[in-house]
């Protein structure tokens, strides 16, 4: 796969693996059958462990990625986060979304300025 091809990491993939992970990873498909199961899950359960070193034993939060204005959970916002990590139809499905919320935006706005 190259570089134009490749799926961005979120901000937690980058913070549960690194680089000998991301080797394993690359050396999967050129080994046999049960030689890629042992190793994917291997490579899994490293970033699981890595994972559950992040929070704290009895913490309820678990906003780990980013703070404040980038964190807001204004749907529009967690669209934008999320749509460089999908393709095809799911992207385009977001950008529909997306684009109703911008037509509602413009509407609410034509309404506001008849209301002044």
């Amino acid at each position: 796969m190259n570089q134009q091809e490749t799926t961005p990491m979120t901000d937690l993939d980058q913070m549960v693996s690194d680089d000998q992970i991301q080797i394993l990873k690359a050396a999967i498909p050129y080994l046999s059958a049960p030689g890629q199961r042992l190793l994917s899950v291997y490579s899994k359960v490293r970033e699981l462990q890595n994972t559950l070193s992040l929070f704290p034993q009895q913490s309820g939060d678990m906003r780990i990625c980013g703070s404040g204005a980038e964190t807001e959970t204004q749907p529009l916002n967690i669209l934008n986060e999320i749509r460089p990590f999908c393709s095809g139809p799911a992207q385009e499905r977001i950008d529909q979304i997306i684009q109703v919320f911008a037509m509602l935006q413009m509407v609410e706005l034509f309404q506001n300025s008849e209301n002044s």
